[in-house]
């Protein structure tokens, strides 16, 4: 009986360590996968953000409004948590939005690195202060000049605790460390060292080969499979004290994440549980067999309570998400429920309720950014869409959206967070408000008078309309008596009249139908979707009798007519140059019968 007492705890031993292992390398998987998700999307942010920086700065080089503006533009990002943003060249001059400017030798590793590689990087460095940072820097597209000095690239800067913020450095009792790696253990980015490896150390591989004891054939899968976007756990022992070390892929460039974690901070519980087990399984000996029954119920339980508290430490890692986006939702798809969580400002939607009616709820005020018609908000959130495009962690859908009055523009990031085999049950909706952006865009791509469109758009979405083979009717339009109209009232009163020709086009079209004026009295009408020959005829006929209706600008009933022609795409070309040449040809030919009718009209 003694023999098979020992026995049995020996089996026990080896099966219950085993669950451990699994057990705690799959939490510790989850929770630095979705550390690596929000490093990613933090790194994603900030490249955009420099983006937008790098072509408004731009605009107002070109403007001549160098001084002053930019800074006016910075100063709405107050709530973002950057330390400093600065513009700087190869000669480490700087220039900081709070008017700071000088020479940071300090800095001039990092300055050369981006040099070196001119294309947008991230590194860390420290500062004068002594204070780890980190940097997101990028090559300006036009190099941009502030009272004597030169700028040929920016930069923002954050102090190391945002990025531990971020990591969740507090997970796992704050025991943790994180490192972000190249492919052969370079570090480019840490958090502050809690266990024992220095902080001075540049190769994570290297450092552990040499003075770790590392589980050899797990430590040589990492190294191996790591560059090929593997990843798993490992083993290892220093100073006597066992760690596991958690790898995954980030997704930028060859770059991974690296958690390390004391196995005694992860498996604490579940091995006092496993000694508890032992001890009474000895104590009963007697009783071995109803014993052991009872005990594993016992143990599965305070497992399941173990995991429970594991899962609300994984939790804490969305406080770091909260730090760098707007408002985010937490949505269980099988139960049809929703959490909302607003960073700021006043709340949109009821803190939690039925996930359908949310979807309604955002149909109603917004609509998708798309070229498909057919793109719906709750047709795209659906349970059953998110399961068919959401098929691993790694996956995500992502979607542009706007308020129905263009007044508010926003990017949704849909993640996945929990699993049932392999069915999605739980997925993170973030959303970021991309208003500035649509800005900029706005203000570069709409006519100044009219409102339209301009004809660098125009360029732009054919472009895009003939990469995705989308058909489209294009109208081009030319104004008659246009030039008599400023002779005889002024162009006040021919400016005026350009702004009720745009307005009347406008009311022709569709939502999702663009309007353009391509300079002078000259417009174009985009129309998306197959049309007919008689259908464009149609339209064409309705545009020039709406053009045709008298204006009244300042008491004066002014009259105008319109030349117009039209093209197919692709049932008369696929190419869209040649769409072009074919509308322009008609509209000349609508314009010479329209002069030939005036004529005759004259001489009567």
């Amino acid at each position: 009986m003694l023999l098979a007492l020992l026995v049995g705890i020996l089996v026990y031993t080896d099966y219950t360590q085993e669950q451990i292992y699994q057990e705690s390398t799959e939490n510790l998987l989850s929770t630095y996968g979705q550390s690596a998700k929000t490093f990613t999307m933090f790194a994603q942010r900030n490249w955009n953000i420099l983006t937008d920086w790098d072509s408004y700065l731009g605009t107002l080089a070109e403007r001549g409004e160098q001084e002053g503006q930019w800074q006016e533009y910075i100063a709405q990002k107050a709530t973002w948590q950057y330390t400093d943003f600065y513009l700087f060249n190869e000669q480490c001059e700087f220039w900081t939005t709070a008017g700071r400017q000088g020479t940071a030798e300090h800095m001039r590793a990092a300055f050369e690195e981006l040099y070196t590689a001119n294309e947008p990087m991230i590194t860390s460095y420290t500062s004068s202060q002594g204070v780890r940072k980190i940097m997101f820097a990028m090559p300006m597209e036009q190099p941009l000049q502030l009272g004597d000095t030169t700028y040929t690239a920016l930069a923002v800067s954050y102090d190391n605790a945002v990025l531990e913020k971020l990591l969740g450095s507090m997970v796992y009792e704050g025991q943790s460390d994180c490192y972000i790696v190249r492919s052969n253990g370079d570090v480019v980015l840490s958090t502050e060292t809690k266990t024992e490896i220095p902080e001075q150390m540049t190769n994570l591989f290297d450092y552990l080969s040499q003075n770790a004891k590392v589980d050899q054939p797990y430590f040589d899968t990492m190294v191996q499979t790591l560059p090929q976007g593997g990843e798993g756990c490992a083993l290892y022992t220093l100073n006597k004290q066992s760690y596991y070390l958690i790898y995954q892929p980030l997704g930028i460039l060859d770059w991974g994440i690296i958690g390390i974690v004391p196995t005694g901070v992860v498996d604490a519980g579940m091995r006092r549980v496993q000694n508890a087990t032992i001890l009474v399984i000895a104590l009963l000996g007697l009783l071995i067999m109803a014993g052991v029954v009872k005990i594993q119920r016992d143990a599965e339980r305070n497992r399941r309570r173990e995991l429970e508290r594991r899962r609300e430490k994984s939790d804490m890692m969305f406080a770091g998400m909260a730090r760098v986006v707007e408002r985010f939702a937490v949505c269980d798809l099988d139960r049809d429920r929703y959490q909302y969580y607003e960073r700021h400002g006043e709340a949109l939607y009821p803190p939690e309720g039925s996930y359908q009616q949310l979807l309604e709820q955002i149909s109603r005020k917004y609509v998708v950014l798309t070229d498909s018609e057919n793109a719906k908000i709750p047709q795209m959130l659906a349970p059953e869409n998110l399961r068919r495009q959401i098929k691993t962690d790694n996956d995500s859908l992502k979607l542009e959206y706007a308020a129905r009055d263009k007044s508010a523009f926003f990017m949704m990031t849909v993640v996945p967070m929990a699993w049932k085999g392999d069915r999605l049950t739980r997925v993170m909706m973030i959303v970021q408000d991309m208003g500035e952006q649509h800005l900029l865009q706005s203000l570069a791509n709409t006519d100044g008078l009219t409102g339209l469109l301009n004809k660098r758009y125009f360029d732009r979405v054919l472009t895009v309309l003939e990469q995705h083979c989308q058909p489209f009717a294009l109208f081009y339009m030319d104004l008659d008596r246009f030039k008599p109209v400023n002779d005889t009232y002024g162009h006040d009163v021919g400016d005026e009249l350009l702004k009720g020709v745009a307005q009347r086009l406008q009311g022709c079209i569709r939502s999702r139908d663009y309007a353009f004026r391509l300079g002078g009295d000259e417009f174009a009408l985009l129309l998306l979707g197959p049309m007919t020959q008689e259908t464009c005829a149609r339209k064409m006929d309705m545009i020039c009798e709406m053009i045709a209706v008298p204006y009244e600008i300042d008491g004066n009933a002014v009259s105008v007519g319109a030349s117009c022609g039209y093209a197919l795409y692709p049932a008369e070309s696929i190419d869209v140059q040649q769409v072009c040449y074919i509308a322009d040809q008609r509209m000349y030919e609508n314009k010479q019968k329209n002069h030939a009718r005036q004529d005759g009209a004259e001489g009567i």
